[in-house]
């Protein structure tokens, strides 16, 4: 583990999945503690990594908020040749098939990853309800597969430059419908030669048509990248999602709580529980809260 400058590379959040795709290192910035803001998982671009974002977070100036930066798994990129580089999915030539032709394979893989690193923070105390997810370019398409497919409430997405590509996976009936209306951010470069922004538009068209919550903004002459004014609607984006209370559990909710459940919830209200050996102190512990 290496720190400096309030960023943090966590070598221990280095995940090999199931399907062989080996992730590179987490970089954290921000609230390296209790996190009572909440937690924005932001998600790089093609060939850029972790690193990349996390240096860009303070200029969000979320002082209570952790930022959760991952790096993409190194592969061969059809797109560079097929020279390898970190990516979350293999992406074809230049053209409209970029934004259709979509390795869902790799998509699914990177996607899994992120439910880890959610996991992690809920393990942690953090509600899931007080977790964003976002990413830059292919980075954005991936965190909104992410949190659409996730079965625990997120507090909402981020797509900068971005795309979405068919959406036949996230039709009704294919995803738990705990964030099928998650609120959703999207900024894009109306000057943006990577991801021309008439792709970011019927993205984000097609995601209004599925009944997400999209608040677009489009930035006059800005490129393949991001500027000031749109970091500025990012922070007032996530401050009002995170600002959104997080509602108390019920009694019978609490009961049906697992252990790593319960342990996070008490985490998160401040409670010792080191003295708890059975399921139901636990339980009695967090209904002492409500």
């Amino acid at each position: 583990r290496a720190e400096g400058q309030g960023v943090e590379t966590r070598q221990d959040l280095l995940y090999r999945d199931e399907m062989g795709y080996t992730f590179g290192e987490t970089i954290v910035a921000g609230q390296k503690g209790n996190a009572t803001g909440g937690v924005l998982i932001f998600l790089h671009g093609l060939g850029d990594t972790g690193h990349g974002w996390a240096g860009n977070m303070d200029q969000l100036r979320l002082t209570d908020v952790r930022f959760v930066c991952p790096t993409a798994p190194t592969q061969p990129v059809t797109l560079n040749g097929g020279m390898p580089m970190p990516a979350w999915f293999d992406l074809p030539q230049m053209g409209p098939q970029m934004f259709t032709n979509i390795d869902w394979k790799g998509v699914e893989a990177s996607a899994g990853h992120i439910h880890q690193l959610i996991e992690a923070e809920v393990a942690k105390g953090v509600p899931s309800e007080k977790i964003i997810v976002g990413g830059f370019s292919q980075g954005g398409a991936v965190a909104l597969r992410a949190a659409m497919k996730c079965k625990r409430k997120l507090a909402g997405v981020v797509m900068l430059s971005s795309f979405v590509g068919p959406v036949d996976d996230l039709q009704p009936g294919k995803i738990p419908t705990t964030n099928a209306q998650v609120p959703l951010f999207w900024g894009h470069g109306d000057a943006d030669p990577m991801v021309p922004i008439m792709f970011g538009k019927m993205g984000a068209d097609s995601l209004t048509g599925l009944g997400v919550p999209v608040e677009w903004k489009s930035y006059n002459g800005m490129g393949h990248s991001s500027c000031a004014q749109e970091l500025n609607d990012v922070r007032t984006f996530v401050e009002k999602q995170l600002a959104k209370s997080v509602p108390l559990p019920s009694a019978s909710e609490v009961e049906s709580m697992s252990v790593k459940d319960l342990k996070a919830y008490l985490s998160m209200k401040g409670k010792n529980f080191s003295g708890c050996f059975e399921k139901s102190e636990l339980v009695n512990l967090a209904k002492s809260t409500l």
